[in-house]
């Protein structure tokens, strides 16, 4: 019980300290805008709908924040498939909001960012209201009076730090490949914003099945049984791979109906072009996508966390130096080239490890 409410205290002062900390980084994030655009050569018939999106965006900020640790919180008192339905909800509701928005009210880039800001909101409350209800079903609900002392700050940021660096590597990243997407021009940005996101909703199942891995597998290496572990990551393989062939049949069949939700594909012709490429070859990325997901979920549950960041941030590395290297002999398809190419080769990387690391846990299972 003490236990339980150690946790509660510290996920209830880690979600102050996140809302806090989303706060200063509107701040920063808002001042710094025009700059950056500048900074990543963003088209200057662009820039006022860009500012627009940023600025309505940065208002989310606290709010995904909060709703990041919450799930995060979920899925440690084991309610991973909350967390995957709140994932999913929000990813849903982002879209059609989105398409509400822009193609019923016709509220152009305004719209999109209202479609994230309000999706997030909603998602948010509903977090907020699930750890709530979790907490007074404890003997001994916790204050709501977050303790943010310099001590347990230094605390939270210990295990953060390395979380912090991650998602910073991975932000900057992205920050990057967009920098260099948009000297290509006005069309090259619709059809790479519009098939990220397409890839990022396409990518929702595969996380939530690379949870339920982490943490079954945990379940079982606390129990040491090995040999289990191979079945369930079997048994997560083939659901996913009937996922991956059912969705991108669809999204092939559907490719042009995927693209009108963004920009119109008759108008803008090589925006539709870029996001048609991008989409077979997504095919063979989201293939490689099913292992790469449930080896780093074999790793987290491992507690092998220095090899996990390895491979997630190696694929970034890998990602951007192919991305620079391909510019020029190959111009806009040196984005989807250097993605599949860096996910081949972690998929590789990360499954040498997984089998190595198997291998040990099993021979400990037949001594014993």
């Amino acid at each position: 019980s003490q236990c339980l409410n150690l946790m509660t205290l510290i996920a209830r002062d880690t979600l102050f300290l996140s809302a806090i900390s989303g706060l200063v980084l509107v701040v920063i994030a808002w001042i710094s805008l025009p700059a950056l655009y500048k900074a990543v050569s963003l088209p200057e018939n662009m820039v006022g709908d860009a500012l627009l999106y940023g600025r309505v965006y940065l208002f989310a900020l606290p709010i995904i924040y909060i709703y990041d640790v919450g799930r995060a919180i979920l899925i440690s008192n084991e309610r991973a498939k909350i967390s995957f339905y709140l994932l999913a909800t929000s990813s849903i509701l982002n879209l059609l909001l989105n398409l509400l928005f822009i193609l019923v009210l016709q509220l152009g880039v305004l719209g999109s960012a209202l479609g994230t800001v309000l999706a997030q909101g909603i998602t948010m409350l509903v977090t907020l209201y699930l750890l709530a209800k979790m907490d007074r079903q404890e003997e001994e609900p916790v204050s709501l009076k977050p303790d943010l002392s310099w001590t347990k700050i230094k605390s939270i940021l210990h295990i953060a730090l390395p979380t912090i660096f991650q998602q910073f590597a991975i932000t900057f990243g992205a920050t990057l490949v967009q920098a260099w997407v948009n000297p290509f021009g006005q069309e090259a940005i619709l059809g790479y914003v519009a098939i990220v996101k397409v890839m990022n909703l396409a990518r929702i199942v595969l996380v939530g099945f690379a949870q339920t891995l982490t943490l079954m597998t945990a379940q079982l290496l606390a129990a040491k049984t090995y040999s289990a572990v191979k079945a369930v990551y079997r048994y997560c393989s083939n659901v996913s791979l009937i996922y991956w062939l059912v969705s991108s049949a669809l999204s092939v069949i559907f490719c042009q109906l995927l693209a009108g939700m963004f920009f119109d594909s008759g108008q803008n012709q090589a925006a539709y072009s870029f996001f048609r490429v991008y989409l077979y070859a997504f095919v063979g990325i989201q293939l490689f996508s099913i292992f790469k997901f449930l080896n780093e979920g074999l790793l987290r549950s491992m507690v092998l966390m220095k090899e996990y960041l390895y491979c997630n941030l190696g694929e970034l590395a890998l990602k951007l130096a192919a991305t620079w290297l391909l510019l020029t002999p190959l111009q806009t398809n040196a984005f989807w080239s250097a993605e599949l190419g860096a996910r081949i080769i972690c998929v590789l990387g990360s499954t040498i490890l997984v089998i190595k690391e198997m291998q040990a846990l099993e021979a400990i299972e037949r001594a014993g």
